[in-house]
């Protein structure tokens, strides 16, 4: 019988949630409150499922997830992460930053648009010294982002096999094909829901 390859999955969780709310609202998975006029998510992802699905033969180290978060952490979001260190994931986190955002039309400037700085870089840089020192043969890329190709391409060029987990419609042509293996969210959704 042949040993399971060592595998470490680096979730793009900016890539993944964007990814989620794109599906449900496509599929009219997504849940008005009329009072508020907010709009929430019909199904949630579970993180647990995901985790298992993705990494299906082969024998998983650990995992990583980068965010954006405001600062302080919420009891809700700090919840969350407590239950992504339970299925042996390391949060990594940077400060979400605001910028101001001029209306072309009406000329109004909104001073409090949210935006990610570092994120990807925290991902690139761990998933790139971690192929160095061989913690893992098999990378699991949560994310269909195009900046991550070069890197994709570095570490296979250390005979390490990539994998990257998106949905159809996050899903970069170039790291689809710089791409060892293609696993499909929008194929695993129902197993991944909560």
């Amino acid at each position: 019988m042949a040993m399971e390859k060592k595998s470490m999955v680096f979730i793009d969780a900016g890539n993944l949630l964007g990814g989620w709310w794109t599906y449900c609202r496509q599929n009219k998975l997504i849940v008005s409150d009329k009072k508020s006029g907010k709009t929430f998510l019909g199904k949630k992802i579970d993180h647990g499922k995901l985790i298992k699905e993705i990494t299906g033969g082969t024998d998983f180290i650990r995992g990583y997830f980068y965010d954006a978060i405001n600062e302080p952490l919420d009891s809700k979001k700090s919840g969350f992460f407590d239950k992504l260190r339970e299925l042996e994931i390391t949060i990594v986190t940077k400060k979400l930053r605001h910028k101001s955002v001029m209306c072309p039309h009406c000329r109004k400037v909104d001073d409090n648009i949210p935006y990610q700085k570092g994120v990807d870089v925290a991902l690139v840089t761990d998933l790139m010294s971690l192929a160095i020192e061989k913690a893992f043969e098999v990378a699991i890329l949560v994310s269909g982002d195009n900046d991550f190709v070069d890197a994709i391409n570095f570490i296979k060029s250390k005979g390490i096999k990539v994998w990257v987990v998106s949905f159809t419609g996050c899903l970069g042509e170039d790291t689809m094909r710089a791409a060892d293996r293609v696993i499909r969210l929008d194929k695993l959704f129902e197993n991944i829901s909560a």
